[in-house]
């Protein structure tokens, strides 16, 4: 696709955000006007702290047997996709902290856990959340070519299959992200409007001594440490990347790529005929966005359209922020999409079937 710069209609000051910003306003007004992280978020951020901390611990300490090291393998694998989703995703938004240093320095978290803080950045701030569901624009939707999610890839005999062989391949995530994106994502030139970027030179250097680090303390030292055999570590260390990367796509997949979501396209003129806020709603979906177990699990990603509308408000207030959403919503006939887990799911599992077969889109506009 001809790379050109695109832009939305029309001003995002209409009734509805205003209205909803005028909500919001006296809602963080009442409780001292804060946005950032609080007290339950401090607390949250500790205990993933210590889960991913104590976890690794025990790994390491030789006095477990093999069926409890299965287990607490597991909750390793837990605990840093719970870093990622409740803290380098807010502090990547500059949503945790009032202090853009202290975010900048917690969204290095990312390079704990094996993924590029620098690449996270601008493939999803100036891609994702700019574009969001815009074929060629939006990274997230057409990363990999295992997978059509959008129209302009050409159809292949392969992506018929593609509802049966992605899920299966959804467990990958996390090794591929470690081993591959992001290396991948650094010979990239175009992130939304902005192409050919020239990546500073610090941040390859970044990316390998990061990359180092995390094969070093998730891989070499259990390998010298643990008293193992060589195979059975390693295969620990696969199981781990196995759940995160389950985590991973249970979490983020079906939250833009469902069966019945839009994905407009600019005109012949670079214009997507929309105003942004209400290209956000139209293409976000929420799902249980009513469980509290499940919002503190995503780090407020089941509550994903409020995200899309208020990226710099730290996750923790997104709950009673969605009850307010849904309440200017309904004033102003907007629909949202809102579905349970299973139902977003089965939807995303169908737009793969869809996209699989077909040579247009019926749900391109």
């Amino acid at each position: 696709m001809e790379f050109n710069k695109i832009k939305f209609s029309h001003s995002k000051n209409i009734p509805f955000y205003l209205e909803l910003k005028l909500q919001v306003d006296e809602y963080f007004r009442q409780r001292g006007g804060f946005r950032k992280a609080n007290t339950k978020m401090i607390i949250k951020m500790i205990v993933i702290g210590l889960l991913f901390t104590g976890s690794y611990a025990a790994l390491l300490s030789n006095l477990l047997s093999t069926g409890w090291l299965f287990m607490v393998a597991l909750l390793f694998g837990l605990s840093m996709g719970l870093i990622s989703f409740n803290i380098s995703h807010d502090a990547s938004h500059n949503a945790l902290f009032k202090s853009p240093r202290l975010n900048y320095i917690f969204s290095y978290s990312f390079n704990l856990i094996g993924v590029n803080r620098y690449i996270w950045n601008i493939k999803h701030n100036l891609s994702h959340h700019a574009f969001t569901n815009i074929p060629g624009y939006d990274m997230d939707i057409e990363q990999v070519r295992i997978a059509r999610l959008v129209d302009h890839i050409p159809l292949k005999r392969i992506y018929r299959f593609q509802h049966i062989y992605v899920p299966l391949l959804y467990p990958f995530t996390s090794l591929y992200m470690v081993f591959l994106k992001d290396f991948q994502m650094m010979a990239t030139k175009q992130y939304g409007n902005n192409a050919y970027i020239n990546h500073p030179r610090k941040e390859y250097s970044i990316l390998l001594v990061s990359k180092f680090i995390y094969f070093m303390y998730a891989l070499v030292i259990p390998l010298l440490v643990i008293k193992l055999p060589v195979w059975q570590i390693l295969t620990g260390f696969v199981i781990i990347q196995l759940v995160l990367g389950i985590f991973l796509a249970v979490i983020l997949f079906p939250v833009h790529a469902l069966e019945g979501m839009p994905f407009p396209k600019p005109d012949d003129d670079g214009i997507i005929h929309n105003n942004w806020l209400t290209h956000q709603v139209e293409t976000s979906s929420n799902y249980g966005a009513n469980s509290r177990i499940l919002n503190w699990v995503s780090g407020g990603l089941n509550t994903h359209i409020i995200h899309h509308i208020f990226p710099g408000v730290c996750h923790i207030h997104y709950y009673n922020l969605t009850r307010i959403l849904r309440s200017v919503a309904k004033d102003y006939n907007i629909p949202l999409h809102e579905n349970t887990l299973l139902q977003a799911l089965t939807a995303h599992l169908s737009y793969l079937k869809t996209m699989g077969r077909q040579k247009e889109s019926v749900i391109s506009g």
